[in-house]
């Protein structure tokens, strides 16, 4: 990984080349001139912060990237709109793929998509060195050229399951949540014993 800022982002303290973390307020720095990066194996060490833990600042090319998102892959793109066609930097979290033109465009171009948004991401056509990638979300269609468009989709699509899973582990939970209450609705008023309580509690949980 190749640092190119010279100065963190969040508390303007230089940083060290070849660095990633800046070593004053421990923000991660990331900007990187790579065609393709993929950051899914780094471990992000958490801090606690009010007795929660929490990750640091994450910077990706000076964008602080939100609670509990951390970078998986970026890389160059070309984001093509109509008959337009913008080049810039895309970015893979495990929330959202982002889009930001070069500094040098005119009308500058970005684009945000939301995981779970995203019906179906497959690639599209095969240029000489780089690949096509279409994201289907339930409203529009984004089309890309990227490097790498098979690692993209793979990535892409793996997120997505772990979204899909999260929510599915949720809904378990929160389905416990709400039998739990019923069921403690029940002993408070005494249609129940403590003894049903605690057999079918333990059938709720599956304990």
């Amino acid at each position: 990984m190749k640092i190119q800022a010279m100065k963190c982002p969040n508390c303007g303290a230089p940083l060290k080349p070849a660095k990633y973390r800046c070593e004053y307020c421990r923000s991660y720095v990331i900007v990187s001139n790579e065609k393709f990066l993929d950051l899914s194996d780094y471990e992000y060490e958490k801090e606690s912060k009010e007795n929660k833990e929490e990750y640091p600042g994450i910077y990706v090319f000076g964008r602080l990237l939100g609670k509990g998102e951390i970078p998986i892959v970026l890389g160059f793109a070309n984001y093509y709109t109509g008959k337009t066609t913008t080049g810039g930097k895309m970015l893979l979290t495990n929330k959202s793929i982002s889009f930001s033109a070069h500094a040098f465009n005119v009308g500058r171009t970005e684009a945000k998509i939301e995981l779970s948004d995203i019906k179906k991401v497959y690639l599209g056509k095969n240029f000489w060195v780089s690949q096509q990638i279409i994201i289907d979300s339930y409203d529009s269609s984004h089309k890309f050229v990227v490097y790498h468009g098979k690692d993209w989709v793979e990535k892409i699509n793996n997120q997505m399951h772990e979204i899909q899973k999260d929510n599915k582990d949720n809904n378990i939970r929160d389905n416990y949540i709400i039998e739990l209450k019923k069921l403690k609705n029940l002993l408070d008023e005494g249609i129940i014993t403590q003894e049903e309580f605690d057999i079918k509690k333990r059938i709720i949980l599956n304990i």
